[in-house]
């Protein structure tokens, strides 16, 4: 009853099967170091590529989280203003009457 989850990189390909259309034949390492190389050469490729990627979502969440502290700190400033404002604002000005306009179809 394993309910790990399965994923495209637990399939089992013909390289990590070490499975090839013939069989070794004397001589073959030379292909095998060259397949090896250049695979591991790839995936520190990728490695490199991923920390590159975790680096630049980190400084987007701190540029976000800064943003937002700066936001909150805008609202709590300005919820101070507004009620010494409203002590003093005119409630008798007119208000604006809104215009409309009719549209034909």
């Amino acid at each position: 009853m394993g309910d790990q989850r399965r994923t495209v990189s637990d399939i089992k390909t013909a390289l990590r099967a070490k499975i090839r259309a013939k069989p070794k034949v004397r001589g073959s390492e030379f292909l095998e170091m060259f397949i090896l190389e250049k695979n591991k050469a790839r995936l520190e490729q990728e490695g490199v590529n991923i920390n590159k990627k975790r680096d630049q979502i980190n400084k987007d969440i701190d540029f976000i989280n800064e943003e937002l502290d700066e936001l909150q700190n805008t609202l709590d400033g300005s919820k101070q203003s507004n009620r010494n404002t409203l002590k003093h604002k005119d409630s008798r000005a007119p208000k604006k009457s809104l215009k409309t306009m009719t549209i034909d179809y």
